[in-house]
């Protein structure tokens, strides 16, 4: 015989068993409706998730694309104001808001040079070869002011600032320099 407390817990321990099992057969997996409340919280979940993942990783292409497209519009800039500076004399009269062609006495800057705008492409051009120093410009403006500069009664106005500026398709707002060419050049008329 046992002992009586032995007794009272396998009878608690056989109960316990018997009530497990109970539960384990009438519980066989999920129901229909809880796997498709399952599948719509995950839809729902994961188009929230490629909705934020699509506007971060667009946004960051477009901030790329304006990035290096104002870098190559400030070394267009750059390089037009170093080529309007070093002018040493103009080859034919230039044309307002479309081109200019000089000479230069730099060593740096040798040859006819000629700085225009066409097909939305901004052209340096050196001794007949032109190159594309900017592209998608939509806008191009080539202007200069004169004003006699050496003060001689009667004499000639000079070319006293020449303004570039265009806009670039990307960016949509204009980049601008006013340049002073360092030689006393005669204005156009």
């Amino acid at each position: 015989m046992h002992h009586p407390a032995y007794q009272k817990s396998r009878q608690r321990f056989a109960a316990g068993v018997f009530l497990t099992m109970l539960n384990i057969g009438t519980q066989k997996g999920f129901t229909l409706i809880e796997l498709v409340t399952t599948l719509i919280l995950v839809g729902i979940i994961g188009a929230f998730a490629s909705f934020f993942l699509y506007t971060g990783v667009s946004g960051f292409l477009k901030s790329k694309d304006i990035s290096e497209t104002s870098l190559k519009a400030q070394i267009a800039l750059d390089r037009i104001s170093a080529e309007l500076r070093s002018i040493d004399s103009l080859v034919n009269n230039p044309v307002q808001d479309s081109n200019i062609q000089y000479k230069s006495k730099s060593s740096n800057l040798p040859g006819t040079r000629k700085i225009s705008y066409a097909n939305e492409q901004i052209f340096i051009t050196v001794d007949g070869t032109a190159n594309v120093l900017l592209d998608n410009v939509v806008n191009f403006k080539l202007r200069w002011s004169s004003k006699d500069m050496n003060h001689v009664s009667g004499g000639n106005n000079e070319i006293a600032a020449i303004d570039v500026e265009f806009t670039t398709r990307e960016i949509g707002s204009p980049f601008s320099e006013k340049i002073y060419p360092r030689a006393m050049l005669p204005a156009p008329p």
